[in-house]
């Protein structure tokens, strides 16, 4: 075998090393159950107000964040009451857990989440304060969804695969 043969296939090794140990990586990553994640749940009480004429029930959630994360700037703090179906979600109370991030709206059926359906970003240093999520599709009444924090990998669009889940922060909310 030539040396250059040689050099050829040690760096397939490599490569194919690298590759297993980041696929594991990501497996491990997007495999915890939500029972590993211990949340302590308060509700919220306030009743609010979509527009002057679309009342949201007083069904707010709120789940205190205690996880750290790199750009802590508090605990995080998440409220949705249910709210009409459309295309847009109104938030309630939010603290952000970082100081950069997203507040992302997803499908919620049976305890799981489930696709992505819009993105906020919020940047304490921009002075980002979203208080309402665009949706990319309308959402269907009687369904229920959830509400979380992302990170943010230091662009403006959000990326399901570089932008990681925040856990122990999340607010579900049901669509009238």
């Amino acid at each position: 075998m030539s040396e250059a043969e040689k050099q050829e296939s040690q760096k397939t090794v490599v490569a194919f090393i690298t590759g297993l140990l980041i696929g594991g990586l990501l497996v491990w990553v997007f495999s915890s159950t939500p029972s590993e994640n211990k949340v302590s749940e308060e509700k919220a009480t306030d009743t609010e107000q979509v527009t002057a004429n679309d009342e949201i029930k007083s069904s707010d959630v709120a789940v205190k964040l205690e996880e750290k994360v790199t750009d802590i700037i508090g605990k995080g703090l998440l409220s949705v009451a249910d709210q009409k179906a459309g295309a847009v979600v109104t938030l309630g109370k939010m603290e952000f857990p970082s100081k950069s991030g997203w507040v992302v709206v997803r499908d919620y059926m049976d305890g799981t989440p489930g696709n992505v359906l819009g993105a906020a970003r919020y940047n304490s240093d921009e002075g980002l304060v979203p208080t309402t999520v665009e949706l990319m599709r309308v959402t269907t009444p009687g369904s229920s969804y959830q509400v979380v924090f992302f990170s943010n990998n230091g662009d403006a669009s959000f990326s399901l695969a570089e932008d990681t889940v925040i856990t122990g922060t999340t607010a579900t909310f049901k669509a009238n």
